[in-house]
């Protein structure tokens, strides 16, 4: 009886953390009717940020709206389609691609002029824990030398978690990271905003 219910307990276990391990890749939902507009100044703030849903698209655009910061979409060569963020399918493309570290998806196209631009605000989805690998690329190809990059990260249940430890190791030391937060579901834009407004870049 004893070995039937630690069986038991063990298969329970094994399904809770598959099911963690689904939902944290999943995207959160933010409550928005619409994009905000932005109206950007020459403050040297740019909001990067990767989205395949409208999710984190909301949530970059309300930040450089309250930060009155320039916007850049990270855009895959090949778009993601709804079979590649299958993230039930072990073998769709999303889920091969995080579980290969060499992986590097390939962008159509880097910020025309990062020279202008001092902080860097980078945002993105959570995937099985982790930054999709198309933030790596954005990462190792662009020239973020001296910069201050503030990551922010939306999920369905876990939070910023270990992404920012493992992009960190793709920049080099002059690259200053600060402390970013993760988004989960249920977000709402006001959540955004008042983090936006905490970081104290404001207009400069």
């Amino acid at each position: 009886m004893k070995k039937v219910l630690a069986v038991l307990l063990s298969l329970t276990f094994i399904c809770s953390m598959t099911y963690a391990e689904v939902d944290a890749v999943s995207s959160a939902t933010i409550n928005m009717d619409k994009f905000p507009e932005v109206e950007a100044l020459d403050n040297g703030i740019l909001v990067v940020y990767f989205s395949t849903n409208d999710t984190v698209k909301a949530a970059a655009y309300t930040i450089a709206g309250t930060l009155s910061a320039e916007l850049f979409e990270i855009e895959p060569v090949e778009p993601y389609t709804e079979d590649d963020l299958n993230y039930y399918n072990n073998k769709s493309r999303s889920m091969a691609e995080m579980r290969d570290p060499k992986v590097r998806p390939e962008i159509t196209a880097l910020p025309e002029d990062l020279t202008a631009y001092d902080t860097i605000i980078l945002c993105y989805p959570i995937w099985g824990g982790q930054a999709p690998k198309i933030i790596c690329t954005f990462l190792e190809s662009a020239d973020l030398s001296g910069k201050t990059i503030i990551p922010f990260a939306t999920s369905n249940s876990s939070g910023i978690g270990s992404s920012v430890k493992t992009l960190k190791t793709l920049t080099d030391e002059s690259v200053i990271w600060q402390e970013g937060t993760g988004i989960r579901k249920g977000a709402v834009e006001e959540d955004i905003r008042l983090w936006a407004e905490s970081l104290d870049l404001g207009e400069r």
